[in-house]
């Protein structure tokens, strides 16, 4: 029999605040791929995604600074 296969989703909007509960900062330095194969236990990783709603923009800078930092990801 084969290795097993997974995928990896990571609700990114429920990721962030649990990362932001915990006072973890700097998102864009943590390592995704590490925790994807930490999750998977050793199986396969077929697909790994993080996904968010769109961030809706208003015209201020605000939700344009939100915007930009969700497209970073």
């Amino acid at each position: 029999m084969g290795q097993k296969r997974c995928i990896v989703l990571i609700d990114g909007s429920n990721f962030f605040f649990k990362l932001k509960d915990l006072s973890l900062h700097n998102l864009l330095q943590f390592d995704f791929l590490g925790f994807a194969k930490m999750l998977s236990k050793g199986e396969r990783i077929i697909n790994a995604s993080y996904y968010v709603g769109a961030v809706r923009t208003d015209g201020t800078k605000k939700t344009q600074k939100m915007h930009d930092n969700q497209q970073k990801l």
